[in-house]
């Protein structure tokens, strides 16, 4: 009876060293998914501390997703429009970036709030629209990267 018992575990442990072995393929990439998550994370911490939620707005998406895919596709991380005046719009601008669970909206949002530079940004209380845009690709060499940019704006005139 010791035999097949012994014998039984041998091949479960084979299957499971196998398996150990064997590529687990990425999680896939929900673009929309991890904006909306973003959003509701800088809504949540702003609404907390009694600040204004901020509106999405089309446009601010569009750029924010520009400027990460390009980042990507360039193999860069700078900023485009970090916290300047454009004459009839007041702009702040976070980027950042990460592979697998530094690679997600939590992540990527708790590191700013711990950055006092970007936590000021994020929590400005002049805002009132952002758009955020995040893209998937390969940065310096490492693959699944996620990009993200946060566009902060608020017209002044």
């Amino acid at each position: 009876m010791r035999g097949p018992i012994l014998a039984a575990f041998a091949a479960v442990m084979a299957a499971l060293t196998l398996a150990a072995f064997v590529p687990v393929e990425a999680a896939a990439f929900d673009r929309a998914a991890n904006e909306r998550t973003l959003l509701q994370l800088i809504n949540h911490a702003r609404t907390q501390r009694g600040l204004r939620p901020v509106a999405g707005a089309r446009a601010l998406h569009r750029v924010a997703v520009r400027h990460s895919r390009d980042m990507l596709v360039r193999d860069y991380f700078a900023h485009s429009s970090s916290a300047r005046s454009t004459g009839t719009w007041s702009v702040g601008e976070i980027i950042g970036w990460g592979r697998s669970y530094l690679g997600t909206p939590q992540s990527v949002f708790k590191r700013w709030m711990r950055s006092p530079a970007h936590r000021s940004i994020l929590l400005g209380s002049r805002w009132r629209a952002v758009g955020v845009g995040c893209a998937r690709g390969t940065f310096c060499g490492a693959s699944g990267a996620i990009m993200y940019t946060v566009d902060f704006a608020r017209r002044v005139r």
